[in-house]
């Protein structure tokens, strides 16, 4: 069924999988900044065969008129997307009382409902009559840019605890006016003003909560709730599809953008009941971390849903639908749920991009061509930059060869497996795959040294050779005391005690999920870190549920601390100006502190005249997202 057209009012969409709106590029909404990146970043997904597309929202503005050239560069896009095939449609969305408005000096407060304070501590001001009547009339503006522009329709985003869904929320619109009497009433003149504006010939579709995730106790709508006031919209008579999510915002946006820590398709129980309760009124968008053909296949042929989000999944690979199509689906490169994507759009970044896929919205940047001398190269090291870079060069034409002293391909990244994030270690996964179809031999378990470089006849040599741990601790005792590093202590013949202190001087993912993991393997864990709070860097997204799950599971976290003494069987942990904070018992160590790249061979190949490039780790250790990036434009450079 994926594959078959569906008609969405009068619009026929070519098939049922389409990609979401999702703030993908903050310099596309900048008339200032160039439009092409976005541009191409649909044009390519497009182009791979998608049947529709919700572009990125354009915020509505209550004050004054778009500039011309956001109607300008919106017409390109239409035009570029529509060449390929597929149905393009523009979000309509105001964040009312979200997040904070001190960013820009011209904005003005935030407007909302009630009076009411952000999740991130701003109040914001109450909308008058008139204004909110302002604001209907934004909505209606950007609507006929949308259609003059040659948009196929618009979407209501009514969730995700922006403006529209503030307005139906209890605890958000306490008003007693008509506007609170009647809590459907805004959303329902936006859409009587949205229609007015594109016509009987666009669609126009709304995006609704099937839950809320906040009980009527608690002045939510809960799933019922929700449920009526889905149907107090569908009952206008002018919504041609129904797009679904879950929760208010906040922290429940963690569950509307599932990560590794959820199956697939996690939200849609809910959605198929809100499509049973209502009668499938109009076609319905199943969506919630759909990320495998198999598994959107069967929510069509089991009535769940009319079509499927796959949005996700279309950032790591654009062609889904074509490697569907020419049943090379096992090809297709997975979406594993890391969410750098969304953490790099809710940190403010000014571009989204991909754990595994560094092309994205640098499509013309990095697009692979063949290379005009191709050339052998050997690639020391089977981690995400020596396997990226091998992929990348075979695909030009290189004849490519990697080494690797371990017995599986994969890194310091194989060690994930064996904790929360497991799905990430299919993008090295996926990448050995590829590179068998590509036949590009991989000798695991070799040591390259000297005589290899020497006699094996290479015209260049790649070094991603990854990181070691500093093997100097930065702490008294430590000669006393068992101290692993990450991968160490994940290691399935780790000889661990039973009590584990996890210092984590890095704040990224790695200390909470190597905590978390030993927690779950029956070992009493705590957790020290010199930041202010945990994981400060390891993406918003995460932040949003790691932290409560780390409080249930382990003995203690103590922030703004470090290591004193460990002699052995105690560990002390002060303040970074010597206060004393606790004596804990543990007689293991796990460090998660700074690496030294792995270059030993640079000399050897320098020593032998031989070209070399270092990538990944080897450069400078960091994600495993720099080691994809670095893998890719370095083959594209050879």
């Amino acid at each position: 069924m994926i594959l078959l057209p569906i008609k969405l009012g009068s619009v026929e969409v070519r098939n049922r999988v389409v990609i979401t709106a999702h703030g993908a590029s903050e310099m596309f909404r900048n008339p200032l900044l160039p439009a092409a990146p976005y541009i191409e970043y649909l044009r390519r997904r497009a182009a791979g065969g998608v049947g529709l597309i919700i572009a990125q929202a354009l915020y509505v503005n209550p004050l004054g008129v778009y500039a011309d050239e956001l109607t300008e560069r919106h017409a390109r896009l239409a035009e570029a997307v529509k060449s390929e095939g597929a149905t393009l449609m523009l979000q309509l969305v105001h964040l009312g009382a979200t997040f904070r408005s001190e960013a820009d000096v011209h904005r003005p407060p935030l407007w909302g409902f009630s009076t009411t304070v952000t999740d991130h501590g701003e109040v914001a001001h109450a909308m008058t009559d008139e204004q909110i009547e302002m604001m209907i009339a934004g909505y209606g503006r950007i609507a006929r840019m949308a259609a003059e522009a040659g948009f196929d329709g618009c979407e209501i985003h009514g969730a995700h605890g922006y403006l529209g869904q503030q307005s139906i929320s209890p605890w958000l619109n306490r008003r007693s006016d008509k506007w609170g009497q009647d809590r459907t009433l805004f959303l329902r003149r936006v859409i009587e003003t949205v229609r007015h504006e594109i016509g009987p010939g666009r669609i126009l579709g709304y995006r609704t909560t099937t839950d809320d995730m906040r009980s009527p106790e608690d002045d939510g709508l809960g799933v019922t709730g929700a449920i009526d006031s889905a149907r107090a919209i569908l009952a206008t008579g002018e919504i041609d599809v129904l797009n679904t999510t879950v929760g208010h915002g906040g922290k429940t946006y963690a569950r509307a953008i599932p990560s590794y820590r959820f199956g697939e398709a996690v939200n849609m129980p809910k959605a198929r009941h809100l499509g049973e309760v209502t009668g499938h009124q109009v076609p319905m968008i199943g969506v919630g971390r759909i990320a495998s053909v198999g598994i959107a296949e069967s929510l069509l042929q089991s009535g769940a849903c009319e079509m499927v989000a796959m949005t996700r999944a279309h950032i790591a690979d654009p062609d889904i639908v074509a490697k569907f199509s020419r049943s090379e689906a096992h090809r297709i490169r997975p979406c594993v749920g890391a969410l750098v994507c969304n953490s790099r759009k809710l940190a403010g970044f000014s571009e989204i991009s991909c754990l595994h896929n560094p092309e994205v919205l640098r499509e013309h940047e990095l697009r692979v061509e063949t290379a005009a001398d191709p050339k052998r190269v050997i690639v020391v090291g089977a981690g995400p930059a020596g396997l990226k870079f091998a992929e990348i060069a075979a695909r030009r034409g290189h004849q490519v060869r990697v080494y690797d002293s371990a017995a599986r391909t994969g890194g310091r990244l194989r060690a994930i497996e064996r904790t929360a994030a497991s799905d990430l270690a299919s993008t090295v996964d996926h990448l050995t795959s590829e590179l068998a179809l590509l036949s590009v031999p991989v000798s695991l378990g070799v040591t390259v040294d000297e005589d290899l470089l020497r006699t094996a006849g290479a015209d260049h040599i790649v070094l991603a050779t990854g990181a070691e741990p500093d093997p100097g601790a930065a702490f008294l005792g430590a000669d006393t005391t068992q101290v692993l590093s990450s991968a160490e202590a994940l290691a399935t013949d780790a000889r661990i005690d039973r009590d584990v202190l996890v210092y984590d001087a890095l704040g990224a993912n790695d200390g909470a999920l190597v905590a978390e993991a030993l927690a779950d393997g029956g070992r009493r864990v705590y957790l020290v870190t010199p930041y202010e709070t945990v994981m400060p860097y390891g993406g918003i997204s995460h932040r949003m549920e790691t932290p409560d799950i780390l409080r249930r599971k382990l003995a203690a976290i103590y922030t703004e601390a470090v290591i004193g003494v460990a002699d052995g069987r105690t560990v002390s942990v002060v303040r970074p100006d010597g206060q004393s904070v606790a004596d804990l018992e543990a007689g293991t160590i796990v460090a998660i502190t700074a690496l030294g790249p792995r270059i030993r061979l640079a000399e050897v190949a320098a020593r032998l005249g031989l070209p070399y490039t270092l990538i990944g780790d080897a450069m400078a250790p960091r994600a495993a997202t720099d080691a994809f990036r670095e893998g890719e434009v370095a083959a594209l450079g050879v």
